[in-house]
């Protein structure tokens, strides 16, 4: 029966998560519409995503979680496990923070590596800032997976489950609000740019999510 909650659990708030992603793409085409802006804010919005798939949900989750079941079901329990975890963050973010701020300086020519089309001259500048404003995200999911894999050790899915659907729900809000900046005379533009500072907020909302869950849970994670 255990086995059945949990499926239904994660099942459940990911239908949601998938919902509520799809009523954010709808609204986003109502909102900002089919112009260059949009294509140069979709085109940096790769650049998380791509890295996300790489550092949050690639190798270092299928390294991490393993290890520290280990540890918190062996002889050390719940004490190895915090002392694992909080090495492996005292090691994890800095080289997190340093590849962002590399990438930061690189970003021109990561947005014209990771293009799927050749580069419009016209919106380049639009998708180095979208992205720039955006890219930190990856700092912040990376530390919500890490997070993620502490509680489905100790059987807590939810959370962790639960954590796309607060990024949606803030594009969401920031999209109809934008509809209504524009509504009294802001630019297509500027509700982008405000659209790319939700997704580096929503971020930091999944982060303290995650944060006061695995406290919940007895961890303490810290440098």
């Amino acid at each position: 029966m255990s086995l059945v909650k949990n499926v239904g659990t994660i099942g459940g708030l990911t239908m949601v998560s998938r919902v509520a992603g799809m009523a954010r793409e709808m609204i986003f085409s109502r909102v900002l519409g089919a112009n260059a802006v949009t294509d140069a804010w979709f085109q940096a919005f790769i650049i998380p995503n791509v890295f996300r798939r790489l550092f949050a949900e690639g190798a270092f989750s299928a390294a991490f979680v393993p290890m520290f079941s280990k540890r918190l079901h062996g002889d050390g329990g719940l004490e190895s496990a915090r002392s694992f975890s909080n090495d492996v963050l005292s090691v994890f973010l800095p080289i997190l923070i340093a590849l962002v701020a590399l990438i930061e300086i690189a970003m021109p020519g990561v947005i014209w590596l990771l293009a799927d089309k050749p580069v419009d001259p016209g919106t380049f500048d639009f998708a180095v800032d979208f992205a720039r404003i955006m890219f930190p995200y990856i700092v912040l999911v990376s530390l919500v997976t890490l997070f993620t894999g502490m509680l489905n050790s100790v059987s807590r899915f939810a959370p962790g489950a639960s954590f796309p659907i607060i990024l949606n729900v803030v594009l969401i809000l920031a999209l109809l609000a934008g509809e209504r900046w524009i509504a009294t005379g802001a630019s297509v533009e500027q509700a982008a740019y405000g659209l790319a500072w939700a997704v580096t907020g929503a971020g930091v909302m999944q982060l303290v999510w995650l944060y006061v869950w695995v406290r919940v849970e007895g961890f303490r994670p810290r440098l």
